[in-house]
């Protein structure tokens, strides 16, 4: 009796120990799964459009970036680039909505500071992404250095169009008081200093449509016009069609962004070059700026994501690059 005794005492004993261990090794794992259980930080990327291939490719690079660093993105934007008093009334909306930080691409730099105010107001961090903004409390600048990159597109007008003084160089810009396009155009124009060259410079407000008439109306006025630099695809694209309506097709077209179409048209001969910006990393870099403020990681207050000069000699390595960004 005595030995049946031990040897229920002895098997409770190894049950008890069994579910001790048991209860030890779920105990282990449960702050993985509260970890795994954490909301997702929630980023709201307001863009100048979403109707352009350029800001779909910016729109890929910011997707890409969110999924690897398991965060969600919400895209907003205009149908056009003019109407930034829409694109000031999403970021508002974002802010009461309580978006983690919201990612910008301002049309007017001056117009969208009351709204990114309240942002700060509600301690949401603020990136802005391709054209910058007086606003001392964004985290960071994330884009090109539209004034080099201007810059570039002149030093090879003035190296490679055989420009000489007095020559008449038109220039199809987006729409007045935009950063953006202001530094552009000033690179540009600081390129050919020395050349003595008559600039015609006009606003299509980087729509093609617009671009089409506006280059017309100054072919009209200015036939000998020697040269044209746009300061965004679109535009470009817009010269090129009003130089084929006017039979001017000899007249070298610059373009600028680096955009799918863009790139299509310089292969086809109907731009002469584009200044390449790096939509892809600015999208990429904008969303990873965000995460790392959002984990308290230092973020450098101004990242310049570098822009190229693209001739018929390096336009198909190029458009490989940018399909291989769009899933093409």
């Amino acid at each position: 009796m005595k030995y049946y005794k031990y040897l229920l005492l002895v098997t409770t004993v190894f049950i008890l120990a069994i579910l001790s261990a048991c209860s030890s090794n779920n105990s282990a794992s449960s702050p993985k799964q509260d970890s795994d259980s954490k909301e997702r930080y929630k980023f709201g990327v307001v863009l100048m459009t979403l109707n352009s291939e350029y800001w779909k490719i910016v729109m890929s690079g910011a997707k890409d970036a969110a999924k690897e660093l398991g965060v969600d993105v919400q895209f907003f934007g205009p149908p056009e680039e003019s109407q930034y008093d829409q694109q000031n009334k999403m970021v508002e909306d974002l802010v009461t909505s309580g978006a983690d930080a919201i990612i910008v691409a301002p049309s007017q730099a001056e117009a969208i500071l009351p709204a990114l105010s309240t942002a700060t107001q509600k301690d949401i961090p603020v990136i802005l992404a391709d054209a910058d903004a007086k606003f001392e409390n964004k985290v960071s600048f994330i884009g090109t250095e539209n004034f080099k990159a201007g810059k570039l597109g002149g030093e090879f007008a003035s190296k490679q169009l055989n420009l000489k003084n007095g020559d008449k160089v038109a220039i199809i810009r987006g729409q007045l008081g935009s950063k953006t396009h202001d530094d552009r155009t000033n690179g540009f124009k600081q390129a050919l200093n020395d050349k003595n060259i008559n600039f015609i410079i006009q606003d299509a407000q980087s729509d093609r449509l617009k671009a089409v008439n506006v280059m017309e109306n100054i072919l009209t006025a200015n036939s000998d016009i020697k040269a044209v630099f746009a300061t965004s695809d679109e535009m470009a694209l817009g010269a090129s069609k009003a130089l084929e309506n006017k039979k001017k097709t000899e007249i070298p077209i610059l373009g600028f962004d680096g955009t799918p179409n863009g790139l299509d048209a310089l292969k086809n001969g109907k731009l002469t070059a584009e200044i390449a910006q790096k939509p892809y990393q600015i999208g990429y870099s904008a969303v990873e700026a965000a995460y790392k403020t959002k984990q308290g990681k230092k973020v450098e207050k101004r990242i310049d994501t570098g822009a190229s000069v693209i001739t018929e000699k390096n336009v198909k390595e190029e458009i490989e690059k940018i399909n291989g960004y769009l899933g093409k």
